[in-house]
């Protein structure tokens, strides 16, 4: 983290995103009780991997003077345990169905916390999710997992106002937050990232879908 610190000209972007949609179909989704459930981390990590397919330049790793890019998407998370911060990855996550996802999400995180993880359970990662919301709290500027080039960030879930055809109704809101490196694009290319991951928040099914 302190390497990161040091050598990342790292800036951050954010949007208030609206859950109300993500959270009914995980309801759906989950509705059956022989089925294995799925995770609001696994839905958001399913979304990010699609904006990661988007935009290829973010999944990637600084190596010497170098960006290296690649076709498969291991993800990292942060995982809070009784040894502290722990960022085990999922491999080749952009292979695995939404159960799959979900369930290796579970798995790893039990891992960390029975201290059972292993060095390549915790290196290679290409992109990293923080959900910091379980924290109880709204936004954080994530510090990027150096060598890799950005951390997505997810708030707490809360009710708030929203204008939906100037109504103001309450919604499930959330903020997302993405820290990255400008060596490696610009706010344009950035914004668009987090943008894309919103839209398909607020419209699920149909991300999915697709």
């Amino acid at each position: 983290l302190s390497r990161s610190r040091r050598e990342i000209p790292e800036a951050t972007v954010w949007v208030d995103v609206d859950t109300t949609e993500m959270l009914s179909l995980r309801a759906a989704l989950n509705a059956d009780e022989s089925a294995p459930k799925i995770s609001l981390l696994a839905l958001l990590s399913r979304f990010t991997i699609l904006a990661l397919r988007r935009h290829p330049e973010l999944n990637a790793r600084i190596e010497g003077d170098e960006i290296v890019m690649g076709p498969s998407v291991h993800l990292g998370f942060a995982a809070q345990t009784d040894r502290g911060l722990m960022v085990p990855v999922v491999r080749d996550a952009q292979a695995s169905t939404l159960e799959q996802l979900s369930a290796a999400l579970a798995e790893q995180t039990r891992r960390a916390r029975e201290g059972t993880l292993g060095p390549a359970d915790l290196t290679g990662g290409t992109f990293t999710v923080n959900n910091f919301g379980m924290f109880g709290v709204d936004g954080s500027a994530a510090i990027i997992n150096h060598p890799e080039v950005a951390i997505l960030g997810i708030g707490r879930i809360i009710p708030r106002p929203w204008v939906i055809d100037d109504q103001i109704v309450p919604r499930q809101m959330t903020e997302l937050t993405l820290a990255f490196d400008h060596r490696v694009c610009d706010g344009g290319t950035a914004g668009g990232f987090l943008r894309f991951i919103a839209d398909c928040v607020e419209s699920p099914a149909k991300a999915l879908r697709h």
